[in-house]
């Protein structure tokens, strides 16, 4: 079955905050997005995250299906090396969250360094797809903490992983087998903090993709918005003839 694909991406500074320091890009013609929450306080947050998704920005895509996924690797691994090097220079420092997801046909890359997570739709069952790297999390694949008390640990915010903290960039990606009606949703923590698993599931089964966006941040705004919010809604959808869009 062919597949098109859709995206809705949305960011907010919050209700705190007062630099947005969230990076969001979508590239639907490429079919590419990504979701990058920085770290390093104010301007180095900001720079970091945005650094990172010029990477990407200016990705060419239009080769082989095997040299794709290479090059968005090499396209991560670029902005870690200049993250770190200006980190390094300006003995700051400056890092940042990273999901990145790019589809063809129904194979779904998804690649993520950090705490900023993608989840899948299926239906009516909502599916965490990556594995935050904090500290914390760590803790719980050992062992040593229950998952109960993994979100109200008191250094849950703190990441084992980020991109531009390292000189050599450490991430982890699956591959995903898409079905029409499945619907992803990348996202930074300032949304998973406040709004509910089950929450969420309910608002991406309702509705447009743009309109589950709208609501996704409009609930994290009631709920005070503490920190920066940035989301992009995906939707995968059987192509008509008419909609399909051409292979890469």
């Amino acid at each position: 079955m062919q597949l098109r694909y859709r995206s809705a991406p949305r960011t907010h500074v919050g209700l705190v905050r007062k630099v947005n320091e969230d990076a969001v890009l979508a590239r639907d013609d490429a079919l590419l997005w990504i979701v990058a929450d920085g770290m390093g306080g104010h301007d180095n947050g900001q720079w970091a995250s945005q650094t990172l998704v010029a990477q990407f920005a200016q990705l060419d895509l239009q080769m082989s299906r095997s040299a794709r996924g290479a090059a968005i690797v090499g396209a991560i691994r670029d902005g870690n090396r200049a993250i770190n090097d200006a980190a390094m220079a300006a003995n700051k420092q400056m890092g940042t969250t990273a999901v990145v997801v790019h589809c063809d046909g129904d194979d779904v890359l998804l690649l993520w360094v950090g705490d900023s997570r993608i989840y899948r739709l299926r239906g009516t069952e909502l599916a965490q797809m990556t594995r935050d790297h904090t500290m914390v999390q760590d803790l719980v694949d050992r062992g040593a903490l229950d998952p109960h008390e993994a979100e109200t640990h008191p250094m849950s915010h703190v990441l084992s992983r980020a991109v531009g903290t390292e000189p050599e960039l450490r991430y982890d990606s699956v591959v995903d087998k898409a079905q029409a009606g499945d619907r992803y949703l990348l996202c930074s923590d300032g949304l998973t903090k406040v709004v509910s698993d089950p929450l969420m599931a309910a608002i991406l089964s309702a509705g447009s993709i743009e309109a589950a966006a709208d609501r996704l941040i409009a609930e994290a705004l009631e709920r005070g918005a503490p920190d920066n919010t940035t989301l992009v809604v995906l939707s995968a959808e059987e192509a008509t003839a008419l909609g399909m869009r051409p292979a890469l």
